[in-house]
């Protein structure tokens, strides 16, 4: 019988020690009042090894190219021959003051907000400012849970996205409008 526990016991912790591979990318966002020196903060980690992220410094150029091709997806659009100087990472780009994002959403900061959109089917999708003085981490899947499409200064959302949740919640039982 000792013998046995002592097993159980040793299975428990090789258990409890063994590191499993996830999928379980994060995002953390800080508002300027969260913060100790009142930056808007925004990171995120990425859990799949093979798509690493490059941080680039794109200079300002007044004979830079005129056209974007997405070398994702068939996305393509023109741009001003004169650009400013930005930083990006290989999830996305403002182009044109357009944010080309793949994925579920994407936050976007400056020095003095941050905003979190998520991105829906149909061209659906709704945005939430994240309040100066709170923080979030955000799973990788959507979490906005409310929208108060009235105060526009905190929520945004296409103008199509409650035409589509009114016509999916008639067809779903569980959820009330």
């Amino acid at each position: 019988m000792r013998k046995f526990i002592w097993a159980a016991g040793a299975l428990g912790l090789a258990a409890a020690f063994t590191a499993t591979p996830v999928k379980a990318c994060t995002t953390v966002v800080d508002g300027k009042k969260a913060t100790t020196d009142g930056s808007t903060l925004v990171a995120r980690n990425e859990d799949v090894g093979a798509w690493s992220k490059h941080f680039y410094v794109h200079q300002a150029t007044s004979n830079g190219p005129t056209t974007y091709v997405s070398e994702d997806n068939v996305f393509k659009t023109s741009l001003p021959k004169t650009a400013l100087r930005y930083t990006s990472t290989p999830d996305g780009e403002q182009v044109n003051g357009q944010w080309i994002f793949g994925e579920n959403g994407g936050s976007f900061s400056d020095k003095n907000e941050i905003w979190y959109m998520e991105i829906g089917s149909g061209h659906t999708w709704a945005a939430v400012r994240v309040p100066d003085n709170k923080y979030a981490v955000i799973p990788n899947q959507m979490v906005i849970g409310k929208l108060n499409l009235k105060d526009s200064k905190n929520y945004m959302a296409s103008t199509n996205l409650v035409k589509k949740v009114k016509a999916w919640s008639q067809r779903s039982s569980w959820l009330a409008m």
